[in-house]
């Protein structure tokens, strides 16, 4: 070793002797109690609330000098005596004790560990935190300026170069509502603290509450930069993670991801992102179990809160399970006292039945396979100055243009007023299948026992209107539709409903009361000049007459049970038939004068004939009233004219038990007034003429011989007419 070198450490090794000498002078010379009292000083001046050390304060020498603090809490909030606000398990701060002398701050480096925060919402309403007699936190150059609600005010210089935060919590407790919510395990990493530059951080940390029971851990991390004179801070490249469990929610688990940059400045009150992008994945629950994702991105937002105004020209959100994409914007204006707002949503077409079922509601198999695999549309929503939104919707189900609109208000009462309107729509296909290939109904959910319902809230009201200008379905044509609607709590009602149907109308009313203790319903219907052969074509599948009908009915129903509404249904109804055709009954004169086709009442014969052009018996009127009691219909005046045959009957039909018991008299011209009962099932009933009323020597010529023939025991005719239906209007025997 040269002469040089070992001058050097020789020199090195006394520096360190002297600085190892000074440190242990140091050590045992000052006593670290004596910066307690200065510490707790300092606090005081500076908050306003008191410091307890329990654990002591120690000196500290590498890799600089600073203060370990064991143990502290702060108390004493105005309000809230003997409650600590907050506390910290130990505290290691590189501080420069000689500018602590002086009251500064200069921290070379900063550790917190164990720091948890008390947040209370007292049973009064009372907060904790709005306590703290701080009125203003300002940075002025490289001091902190603090001002007190006293109106005192504190200064000191600041400087921090390192600065870590571990296993740190904060705790709410509401005590008016009983809920809990606290964030734990936050970790917080900081290098390279300077005013004005770029510096690296990291935080994570851990979320719960109790009501409802939600659990999370979050992860930030990115390039950070800090000017506190500025009060300017901003975080390029950060990346997020957000993960977490529920329960008793519609979901069980859930994700957050994102990534891109803000900038936060004070001075300006002023939050800008640029490059942002958010993917969230929800499941279990509601959802599916390996889970529905959301993307958002491409968006960036401006939010200067001086000026009450927030801008988002663009964003892309996606549902790629789903296969649904929409583009759109954001702008508000006026944040700081009445709000307005415009949001635009366009969506490509895509098709409704994986969302729905992605948002656990799905549909059951539909009538058509590819109905609502086309929907898009969209949507432009905005709220005005008058406490006010409206939306407005094009959408295009499947090809067919609807267009909603609707306007709410933004506070107090929900008010409402939407509708829709509909040009042309086949809705077949949007029906339920039918038959082996429908599955299993899915089970309908309990409805909550006794509670009324309370939407839309108290002082609310939902007015609704429904217009179609056609609307196919059932090989019929709703065209006119025009319905309106209103919701209130405890009430529904459909104050007007009319539609033109088979040539004629349909009007009505409903009613329904759901606040009462037994649920109320009742129901108004009229229809006028419909054409029965195309509407019970639809209806029922068969065409068994003509003419033109009417009906009204005017029912009401008082119970809790959905299942037993037919048999609380109580009411009138009427029905009649004019300038009709039975259709497959011909009595004829030349059928009347053929015993063999007279024993079947023509039937069959009419077919050939309607073939002709003719066929059947022609009905210049049909009527009957009914009373309707508890689910049972009665009727007293049944009554058919078919010149120069009539028909009169009376009788009743049970509802919920879906029988009849009808008596008829066929007052046939050239044959016998026929007594019929008409029994059993409504799908499938019996038709029993009371032949052996009839006097035999009464009817003569080929009725006669036709009766002689039925009423002889051994007759095989006797079984055909056994069978007959003397109207051909009940439904067919099912086979």
């Amino acid at each position: 070793m040269t002469p040089t070198r070992k001058k050097i450490l020789a020199l090195a090794l006394c520096v360190v002797a002297l600085l190892g000498s000074a440190a242990l002078m140091v050590r045992l010379v000052i006593d670290p109690a004596a910066f307690a009292p200065i510490v707790a000083g300092f606090v005081q001046r500076t908050t306003g609330l008191s410091l307890t050390i329990t654990g002591g304060l120690g000196l500290t020498f590498f890799p600089w000098p600073g203060i370990e603090l064991r143990g502290a809490s702060l108390s004493d909030l105005p309000g809230f005596p003997g409650e600590p606000f907050a506390s910290v398990d130990s505290a290691d701060i590189k501080v420069r004790p000689l500018a602590l002398l002086r009251g500064d701050l200069e921290v070379e480096g900063l550790r917190l560990s164990g720091l948890r925060v008390r947040l209370i919402r007292d049973k009064d309403g009372r907060e904790n935190w709005k306590a703290l007699p701080i009125a203003k936190v300002s940075v002025e150059k490289d001091h902190v300026v603090v001002v007190k609600t006293d109106g005192q005010s504190a200064s000191f210089r600041y400087l921090v170069q390192t600065a870590e935060m571990i296993d740190a919590g904060v705790a709410f407790e509401d005590r008016a509502a009983g809920t809990a919510f606290s964030v734990t395990d936050v970790n917080i990493q900081a290098k390279d603290i300077r005013p004005g530059q770029a510096f690296a951080a990291r935080m994570s940390l851990a979320a719960a509450s109790v009501k409802p029971e939600l659990a999370a851990k979050v992860t930030l991390s990115g390039q950070s930069m800090v000017d506190p004179q500025a009060m300017h801070f901003a975080v390029s490249d950060a990346t997020l993670r957000l993960e977490g469990r529920a329960t008793g929610l519609p979901l069980a688990a859930y994700v957050l991801e994102g990534r891109g940059s803000l900038d936060f400045s004070a001075d300006t009150s002023r939050l800008v992102g640029r490059g942002l992008s958010l993917s969230g994945t929800v499941s279990g629950g509601r959802f599916p179990a390996d889970g529905l994702t959301a993307r958002l991105d491409g968006f960036d937002f401006d939010l200067d809160s001086g000026a009450g105004t927030l801008s988002c020209p663009k964003f892309s959100l996606a549902l790629p399970q789903t296969g649904f994409s929409a583009t759109g914007s954001v702008q508000a204006t006026h944040l700081h006292d009445t709000p307005r707002g415009a949001l635009s949503l366009t969506a490509p077409p895509f098709d409704l039945k994986p969302l729905l079922a992605g948002f656990g509601s799905p549909l059951p198999p539909l009538a058509d396979k590819n109905a609502l695999s086309k929907v898009g549309g969209t949507i432009r929503a905005a709220s005005a100055d008058n406490a006010e939104a409206r939306l407005e919707a094009e959408v295009s189900m499947d090809g067919s243009p609807i267009r909603i609109t609707a306007q709410t208000t933004t506070s107090g009462p929900l008010r409402m007023a939407a509708a829709v309107a509909v040009k042309t729509l086949a809705l077949d296909g949007y029906l339920p299948q039918t038959g082996p290939a429908a599955g299993k109904p899915a089970a309908a959910a309990h409805a909550a026992a006794d509670a009324p319902p309370t939407f839309p809230g108290p002082g609310g009201a939902i007015d609704l209107r429904l217009t179609a200008e056609r609307l196919d379905v059932k090989k019929l044509s709703l065209t006119g539709l025009d319905a309106a609607a209103v919701l209130r709590p405890g009430t529904a009602e459909v104050s007007r409903f009319r539609v033109g149907l088979a040539g004629g109308s349909l009007s009505g009313s409903l009613r329904a009361d759901l606040a009462a203790p037994a649920r109320t319903a009742s129901l108004r219907l009229e229809g006028k000049n419909l054409a029965a052969g195309p509407l019970l074509l639809a209806l029922v599948g068969r065409q068994p007459l003509t003419g033109t009908a009417a009906f009204s009915a005017d029912l009401s129903t008082q119970t809790r049970d959905p299942s037993a509404i037919l048999g609380a249904l109580s009411g009138k109804a009427a029905l009649s038939l004019t300038n009709g055709r039975i259709l497959g009954l011909n009595l004829s004169p030349e059928i009347l004068s053929s015993p063999m086709r007279l024993l079947t009442f023509g039937l069959g014969g009419g077919q050939e004939a309607a073939g002709q052009g003719g066929g059947g018996t022609q009905i210049t009127s049909a009527r009957l009233s009914a009373t309707i009691q508890n689910g049972r219909a009665t009727t007293k005046d049944l009554q058919v004219l078919a010149p120069p045959h009539k028909v009169t009957g009376q009788g009743t039909v049970d509802l919920p038990g879906n029988t009849l018991d009808m008596r008829l008299l066929a007052q046939v011209s050239g044959v016998a007034d026929i007594p019929v009962a008409v029994t059993g099932s409504l799908d499938s009933p019996t038709v029993t003429p009371d032949l052996a009323a009839i006097p035999a020597e009464a009817v003569t010529g080929a009725a006669g011989a036709a009766l002689k023939a039925v009423t002889n025991p051994g007759g095989t005719a006797k079984g055909i007419l056994d069978a007959i239906n003397p109207l051909n209007l009940l439904p067919q025997k099912k086979k």
